[in-house]
């Protein structure tokens, strides 16, 4: 099954399968496409340096690799290196590419950004994404979670 993407989208899409049988037996089942918003990215890189906070805390490696290895490999984001106020702290930006054209012909791309930043002492990780797409954003999101409760 061959997909292309058209514009920006944050829910797995749905397709509905039905054939007879030779006895006239119908089936219909319908069914989620294991497609995500992230399927359809290009990484790209961003040059960018942030100040770490003088109070950074201390960093657990082999967590945090797993969250980096998440963003790359899992959401195919591009790392971006020297963003990080913190070791606690991944950012990635990608390229959701479409199919779509715009007015001169050329296909429709939404850039992304992605940062997790992990609070050990709670627990909990906090994802932030910016698009210019409300859809894209949420997609971004929305897979970045499951992954890295999964992980």
């Amino acid at each position: 099954l061959l997909c292309e993407v058209t514009a920006p989208f944050d829910d797995a899409p749905a397709m509905r399968v039905m054939f007879e049988t030779e006895q006239g037996e119908v089936h219909e089942y319908p069914l989620r496409l294991p497609i995500v918003a992230t399927c359809f990215m290009e990484p790209v890189t961003l040059e960018q340096v942030v100040k770490a906070p003088p109070n950074a805390p201390p960093i657990d490696e082999e967590y945090m690799d797993r969250i980096s290895h998440i963003i790359t490999d899992g959401l195919k984001f591009g790392r971006c290196e020297g963003c990080d106020p913190t070791p606690w702290t991944i950012s990635g930006a990608a390229t959701f590419r479409t199919g779509s054209k715009d007015a001169k012909g050329n296909n429709i791309n939404v850039g992304c950004l992605v940062r997790v930043e992990a609070n050990p002492q709670a627990g909990a990780f906090r994802v932030t994404t910016r698009t210019l797409h409300p859809l894209c954003s949420k997609a971004v999101k929305n897979v970045a979670l499951v992954s890295i409760k999964l992980a």
